[in-house]
């Protein structure tokens, strides 16, 4: 019971934060929380090898934080992503880096990497590496989970191919220190 005060408490501090509707947490003051994203992906696929395939593009869309009354919306979330296919083995590797965009502004921005199944997704590390305004000096990492969901593919002239996706990126056990 302790324990889910305490959580519910660090959450509640965070999503202040975030919000912009109190000061910024002490110094090297650690708060653990859940978060995804539900996104669109919009990128580009070429073949990168006889059998490996690649796309470059984007995951964008609003960013969420799990409360113990159910998730809170913090601002909106804009990823890079570059992700390999191996199509004989199905193996996936992508990195990236995405920035956080509180609701007043304030921007937090981070890199990742991660490792799956095409159409599967996968299962890698973020670190937050820095922001701006009220979340400047913030650091942090987590498990970070990608998932896509239903793919569009369209064929271009150039011989390229256009993949639309929609999707979830979900971060576990996100550690989260504001620096001074």
């Amino acid at each position: 019971m302790m324990i889910t005060i305490r959580r519910a408490l660090a959450l509640s501090s965070f999503l202040a934060v975030l919000a912009g509707t109190a000061p910024a947490f002490a110094q090297d003051e650690v708060q653990t929380f859940n978060a995804f994203a539900t996104v669109v992906a919009n990128g580009t696929v070429v073949r990168a090898a006889e059998k490996q395939a690649m796309v470059v593009g984007t995951l964008t869309g609003p960013f969420f934080v799990e409360t113990d009354e159910g998730p809170q919306q913090a601002g909106r979330v804009g990823c890079a992503v570059s992700a390999r296919t191996d199509q004989a083995s199905l193996r996936l590797t992508a990195s990236g880096a995405c920035t956080f965009t509180a609701h007043d502004g304030a921007t937090a921005w981070g890199e990742w990497e991660c490792a799956g199944y095409q159409l599967v997704g996968c299962r890698g590390t973020f670190k937050l590496t820095g922001g701006t305004a009220r979340l400047a000096g913030a650091a942090g990492e987590s498990t970070l989970i990608w998932r896509p969901t239903a793919h569009e593919f369209r064929k271009q002239l150039d011989g390229t191919t256009l993949d639309n996706a929609t999707g979830i990126l979900l971060w576990r056990d996100f550690k989260l220190t504001a620096k001074k």
